[in-house]
């Protein structure tokens, strides 16, 4: 909601310029940029109903990351583009654990942090409002393929919680355009949703209490065109 107030507040201050910036801009049928962005990641789990001797329960905890890409847009009419975004994605969450701690025996909270690195390829279509003055509102809505590069899925090792190196997925996104004189600049609100059960069966306790895993984020872009 914060993020959202901002896009308003950004999209009035530039409805108040007198002069229309970049007037040419939406007719081109090609051009490119960058964005930049901080991605809330996370998990949506499904739990084993009978946990493993030594485990009680689990909860998936969130934790911040940031994304980078480059943007190729065609134009496929006035108000729909086609959008080609590779993303190098990087950042971690957390596993709260209630369960035996190994190191102590005692039964306590403790946690897992899995990193991912993630490389996605995503194709999206961008549908636009029409432009009012030096602003226009969008939605987006796009396919995805990422590829974990710190993916630790063949390492032998107990104390990792691992994760499938290939996921696919969908995202939803909503955001304004804003025109100024030498570049546009797009804020954004974007929803991802892992398809892929992300989990690796290792025979560890944590792989049996979490059968389904898959890729949450949230994602706070900003795109300069």
């Amino acid at each position: 909601m914060r993020l959202l107030a901002l896009l308003l507040t950004a999209a009035s201050v530039s409805a108040w310029g007198q002069s229309l910036n970049l007037p040419r801009f939406d007719q081109k049928p090609l051009h490119f940029g960058f964005f930049l962005g901080i991605s809330q990641l996370d998990f949506a789990v499904q739990h084993n109903p009978n946990w493993p001797e030594g485990i009680y329960h689990v909860v998936p905890q969130s934790a911040p990351g940031y994304l980078v890409g480059i943007i190729s847009d065609l134009q496929l009419g006035s108000a729909l583009n086609l959008r080609f975004n590779p993303t190098y994605l990087a950042g971690e969450r957390t596993l709260l654990i209630d369960g035996i701690d190994r190191s102590t025996g005692l039964r306590d909270w403790y946690t897992r942090r899995v990193e991912s690195s993630l490389v996605r390829l995503t194709a999206e279509l961008k549908w636009k409002s029409e432009r009012i003055g030096n602003h226009r509102w969008f939605v987006l809505g796009a396919l995805h393929q990422s590829i974990d590069l710190g993916s630790k899925a063949k390492v032998v090792d107990d104390r990792l919680f691992k994760l499938q190196p290939i996921d696919y997925g969908f995202d939803l996104a909503l955001g304004t355009d804003l025109y100024f004189e030498f570049f546009k600049l797009s804020p954004q609100l974007r929803w991802s949703f892992g398809l892929s059960n992300l989990g690796v069966n290792d025979g560890t306790k944590l792989s049996e209490s979490l059968p389904v895993v898959r890729h949450r984020s949230q994602d706070y872009v900003f795109t300069f065109e």
